[in-house]
């Protein structure tokens, strides 16, 4: 494959991060085009990356000559028209989680990306990470057995400003949306979607979660315990515990973990080491090449119906503690 050429929208830290990592892919990747809604940020962007357009109209973004494929990085009330002003045109997608605000949402996406017969992943990205597979492949191999529980928080102590993206309704603020959509993630990629939910959230002034808690319980018997937070920092670690042992994933479970524990019946305990080059991302960018070379318009791995699973679970998750972004509802 010759040079693969990508459009970004939204220049934040996570575009910066991104677009560092494409270097780290193994075929060349070069980033043609961006698009903010502020010129000068996208002109800072195009500059510090080489970038040879710079737009704040998406049309004329979308026309930019030569675009192969769109990672969206903008604050995720955004992700859907943004999305699919995308796949209207024909142009695969990367899109950042929360793939949508709700499902619905989600469900339209869905809908273009087939009938439009164009390529869409949501940018789950810890799904693609040597951590997460190690884990996966752990499972598989029976290591700890069935499995009983899944435990996992992400806290973040968020600077108390109302006008940042955590803390405001317009752009899409709280913790759930935001952090709890990994422990969601980790619980619905190893457990499937829940039976029963049960939520309980902190409700901020303006109606966003400052923290929720979730129980999710399966008709298996098998169960979730998970949080997410706004107020306090967590460093604990994410724990599958098994009929015949646990898998941790130590902190911070959710991006570049120092490592993974196996524990057997109490009787041996074998720790792995995790490390990779850069950030992480570019495992969810080689996924999108590889599908794109092979003709899909998705991935196996983190497939369409998974995105709309992990959606619907959130929705009924803010549905029981009283979330409503009625901009876009």
């Amino acid at each position: 494959m010759n040079e693969f050429k990508w459009g970004i929208i939204g220049p934040g830290n996570i575009a910066r991060d991104f677009t560092r990592d494409l270097q780290l892919v193994r075929t060349d990747q070069r980033v043609v085009a961006v698009l903010s809604h502020q010129a000068q940020s996208a002109d800072q962007f195009a500059q510090e990356f080489n970038t040879p357009g710079s737009y704040t109209d998406i049309e004329d973004f979308l026309d930019h000559e030569g675009i192969q494929a769109i990672y969206i990085a903008s604050p995720h009330p955004h992700h859907f028209e943004q999305t699919l002003a995308c796949l209207e045109k024909k142009i695969p997608v990367l899109c950042e989680k929360p793939l949508t605000i709700n499902a619905a949402q989600a469900e339209k996406l869905v809908e273009t990306s087939r009938s439009r017969q164009c390529f869409l992943m949501e940018g789950m990205w810890i799904r693609f990470l040597p951590s997460i597979q190690l884990v996966l492949s752990l499972l598989a191999q029976g290591r700890v057995g069935k499995i009983i529980s899944v435990k996992a928080s992400m806290g973040y102590k968020a600077p108390q400003d109302p006008d940042s993206r955590y803390f405001n309704p317009a752009l899409g603020g709280g913790s759930l949306l935001d952090l709890g959509i990994y422990p969601v993630f980790l619980a619905t990629l190893l457990l499937g979607p829940p039976d029963t939910i049960k939520a309980i959230g902190t409700l901020s002034d303006d109606g966003i979660d400052e923290d929720c808690s979730m129980l999710f319980h399966y008709d298996s018997g098998q169960h979730a315990i998970l949080e997410s937070s706004l107020l306090a920092q967590s460093d604990l670690p994410a724990e599958i515990t098994g009929e015949s042992g646990s898998i941790r994933i130590l902190d911070p479970w959710f991006e570049k973990c120092t490592g993974v524990e196996l524990n057997v019946d109490g009787n041996s305990k074998i720790v792995y080491p995790c490390q990779w080059e850069g950030h992480g991302l570019y495992f969810e960018a080689q996924e999108v090449l590889h599908c794109l070379s092979n003709g899909r318009i998705e991935s196996e791995m983190m497939p369409h119906e998974f995105s709309l699973q992990l959606m619907r679970v959130m929705d009924q998750v803010r549905n029981q503690i009283n979330v409503t972004y009625d901009l876009y509802e």
